[in-house]
């Protein structure tokens, strides 16, 4: 979804003769990975490479680190190495004239950071679960801790949901976009014509039953992504109590006895 999301969020900012700067923090997991990939090969960014960022407070002394270290599959003919991973630092950001900024950060430096960028005039589209939910009752399984409850309230209000195929003109327009989860994004675009022709009987509810590859646990390993654990086996997890379940019931308008939502890591 990062790709269609990236595409409506630029619109507004982007000319035929001019693209806006952007720039990518969190890009050394698998989201920051594919991100910069979709959008050093997007047709109208490619004369104008993001600004790839590494953690806060590395020390700018510190041996350079590019892209295609972290990256290789990234790399050109030649081993050429041509995208410097920097500090980050939000002097940087400001210097470079980034206009929208891609976080693939974890949900609560994303919370975190939000608020920080709107306040320096620059977009976000946000890949983390900070920003997608409208209800507390469904964000708190994020359990986020906010430094000004009244300005995050506000700047929730306006996150727009990075779902093109539903909210394509206030991605044109907006702020804040929070990027879809996956297993979300899979489960909504099948059900959300059905159910707004309703062709859903909602009495008797509805059944997803999904599946993911160990890719979806992102890039830091755990006793449940081992190759002992995941290889030969089908597991289900977070049964009854999946993160994204939340994003189903506020994008298909429908109730936690509406839906069973079981997701499962495979092979």
């Amino acid at each position: 979804m990062a790709n269609l999301a990236t595409s409506e969020t630029l619109e507004s900012t982007l000319t035929h003769s001019t693209a806006p700067r952007t720039a990518i923090v969190g890009i050394g997991g698998y989201a920051g990975g594919e991100l910069a990939r979709l959008l050093l090969h997007h047709p109208r960014l490619h004369k104008t490479a993001p600004v790839f960022l590494g953690r806060a407070g590395e020390a700018e002394t510190a041996s350079k680190i590019f892209l295609e270290d972290l990256h290789p599959q990234l790399a050109v003919a030649g081993g050429h190495r041509s995208h410097e991973i920097l500090p980050f630092n939000w002097e940087r950001l400001v210097d470079s004239g980034t206009k929208v900024l891609f976080l693939a950060t974890p949900h609560e430096q994303s919370r975190e950071w939000v608020p920080q960028a709107i306040s320096r005039g620059i977009k976000v589209i946000d890949l983390s679960g900070a920003w997608r939910l409208q209800h507390p009752a469904n964000r708190e399984i994020y359990k986020l801790k906010d430094a000004d409850a009244d300005h995050a309230a506000q700047l929730q209000s306006e996150a727009v949901y990075g779902c093109p195929e539903l909210h394509r003109d206030e991605i044109r327009k907006a702020r804040l976009v929070a990027n879809p989860g996956c297993y979300a994004t899979s489960v909504i675009l099948a059900l959300a014509p059905l159910i707004q022709a309703g062709v859903v009987d909602l009495d008797h509810g509805i059944i997803c039953d999904s599946k993911s590859g160990v890719s979806g646990a992102g890039k830091a390993p755990t006793a449940k992504t081992h190759f002992m654990y995941a290889a030969d086996n089908l597991s289900a997890y977070a049964v009854f109590g999946h993160r994204h379940t939340g994003e189903l019931l506020e994008q298909l308008h429908i109730t936690g006895d509406q839906i069973q939502f079981t997701p499962h890591l495979l092979p």
